[in-house]
């Protein structure tokens, strides 16, 4: 596997790590930031492996994440808006900001990542 490839997938597992060490600490606003990045990484390493450049731009990140597998779009969607309420405050769009929910969206984005560690052999 190309260095570029492992070095985005390790981002990936050290946002995931965060998010854990996060929750540990009670800090679930920090934990959901941690999981929106764990997942976009996750993502931008297999769009890398699968159309061979380096994305950048959200929306294409968003708009491609639809080729990867089902639900990833999703979840990207889900964690983002997360990811607003707990850096900005803003009102929640699509799920409520919760301890409980960072937990299961955890689940849920390793049972993710594990997938596509399977599917793009990372």
């Amino acid at each position: 596997m190309e260095k570029k490839y492992s070095d985005e997938w390790k981002r990936a597992e050290e946002f995931l790590d965060a998010v854990k060490r996060n929750l540990k600490e009670g800090d679930i606003k920090t934990a959901a930031n941690r999981e929106y990045f764990a997942l976009e990484r996750a993502v931008v390493c297999c769009l890398m492996i699968k159309f061979g450049k380096d994305l950048k731009n959200h929306q294409k990140i968003w708009e491609l994440s639809k080729s990867l597998d089902t639900g990833v779009f999703d979840l990207l969607r889900e964690l983002y808006d997360l990811r607003l309420q707990a850096d900005y405050g803003k009102s929640s769009e699509i799920v409520v900001l919760n301890e409980m929910v960072v937990k299961d969206f955890l689940d849920k984005i390793e049972a993710l990542l594990k997938k596509l560690k399977g599917k793009y052999k990372l």
